[in-house]
């Protein structure tokens, strides 16, 4: 899978890239705001993306979560610390696991994104 991740806290961008490499996936972009992840959904070969609700330029993870879904029809989870932040239905997200993750967790949502890219 060659994945997209949409977080703006670098430590936790580069902790997710280590372990999504080690699960043996490819990370192929990592975008810290909405107008970021857009271009790289655009412009990239990704076939998924893991998505923070709040970003550099606010709570844009919806909107991202919305365009991955209608405009580039990409499969998406969210990791995020403000799961409450969520609108019910989690806008069509395959998964949602809550920070700090564990590995466990992020192969949970690898699993469940495969049959979908």
């Amino acid at each position: 899978m060659k994945l997209l991740i949409i977080e703006d806290e670098p430590f936790i961008a580069m902790d997710l890239e280590s372990v999504v490499a080690g699960l043996g996936h490819e990370v192929v972009g990592i975008a810290d705001s909405k107008s970021m992840a857009l271009e790289m959904a655009e412009s990239t070969c990704c076939t998924a993306a893991f998505v923070d609700m709040r970003l550099k330029d606010g709570f844009t993870g919806v909107e991202i979560a919305e365009a991955l879904r209608t405009r580039f029809n990409l499969p998406f989870a969210f990791i995020t610390g403000n799961v409450e932040q969520l609108p019910s239905g989690h806008c069509g997200a395959v998964g949602v696991v809550e920070k700090p993750f564990t590995e466990a967790q992020i192969a949970s949502l690898l699993r469940a994104l495969a049959p979908l890219t």
